[in-house]
């Protein structure tokens, strides 16, 4: 595969990116707009990039490819899983930060950097199908994540994972297979406020990264191991469990961007609400996003 594209675009993301951290230790940015603006992306300009993912695509794919697509990002948060438990048993980090071990590991910052990304390298067609992975993401990571993360899952429902990302994915979804045409200014209109996100959603994490101490990020021994196995083990060991079957490079390279970016930042959300070491959660997503400027191109380059 040709890395240029892919390393000049994760170029910008990280320019963007830096351009976020500087905001924030000026304080033009702080925690409180980064609260707002993070509400925007998910439940504004991420639906309407999902949907207009299903308006720009040209791909053909009946009900059963679109199962096999989901059964695949499903085998992917199995296999993601195992590693999480496995790292978080090994590590003993304590019981606080147990759970927080095991989110680190599983569940990606897929939104915020693998779907710019995979943008770059595969246009719509890629976004539609990364989109479908939202649908076992949300799923999985309001239950089981969050259910980790808070050290048992009593009084969890499937409420709170019906997010408006994993509906706006149904509805992609339910929009291709119908086969509806949909008006071209309403196409426009969608693709002009998709447009938004990625610099929207790179000043999010650049603003996150300035709230973070470099000093205790540095410190702590166990955060490298945890970011070492999420960028670079977790990649290699979703691409040689799902490469068994996933014979479509478009469909393999997308699970290969996604399992190889860097912890979530909802990781520190979850901590937070469950009383948990935040700044331990905090530190996974600091060192996990800065390395993984070098990660994700090299990941893609050795697997794709």
């Amino acid at each position: 595969m040709d890395m240029t594209e892919v390393v000049s675009q994760m170029g910008i993301l990280v320019f963007v990116m830096v351009v976020g951290f500087v905001c924030a230790k000026l304080g033009v940015t702080n925690s409180d707009s980064n609260k707002h603006l993070s509400n925007i992306v998910m439940n504004v300009l991420l639906v309407c990039t999902i949907l207009y993912s299903v308006m720009n695509t040209e791909m053909e794919m009946d009900l059963a490819d679109l199962g096999f697509v989901l059964l695949s990002f499903v085998v992917m948060f199995v296999v993601l899983s195992a590693l999480g438990w496995v790292t978080a048993k090994v590590l003993r980090p304590g019981a606080e930060r147990k759970g927080i071990t095991f989110f680190a590991v599983t569940f990606a910052n897929t939104v915020f950097l693998g779907f710019p990304v995979i943008e770059a390298m595969y246009g719509a067609d890629g976004i539609f199908i990364a989109t479908i992975s939202n649908i076992p993401f949300n799923l999985m990571a309001y239950t089981v994540g969050y259910g980790a993360v808070r050290g048992g899952m009593k009084d969890l429902t499937l409420r709170k994972a019906l997010a408006p990302p994993l509906v706006a994915s149904f509805v992609a979804v339910l929009i291709f297979l119908s086969g509806v045409e949909i008006p071209e200014f309403v196409a426009d209109c969608f693709g002009s406020m998709s447009g938004a996100t990625i610099p929207m959603s790179m000043l999010i994490v650049g603003t996150s990264l300035g709230s973070v101490s470099l000093k205790g990020a540095a410190e702590n021994w166990r955060v490298f191991v945890v970011v070492a196995i999420k960028l670079i083990v977790a990649p290699i060991l979703a691409w040689l469990v799902t490469s068994l079957f996933v014979k479509d490079e478009m469909l393999l390279g997308v699970i290969v961007v996604l399992s190889s970016a860097p912890t979530a930042m909802i990781a520190t959300i979850f901590a937070i609400e469950a009383g948990r070491d935040e700044g331990y959660a905090s530190e996974c997503v600091f060192i996990g996003t800065v390395l993984s400027a070098v990660t994700m191109p090299l990941m893609i380059w050795l697997l794709l």
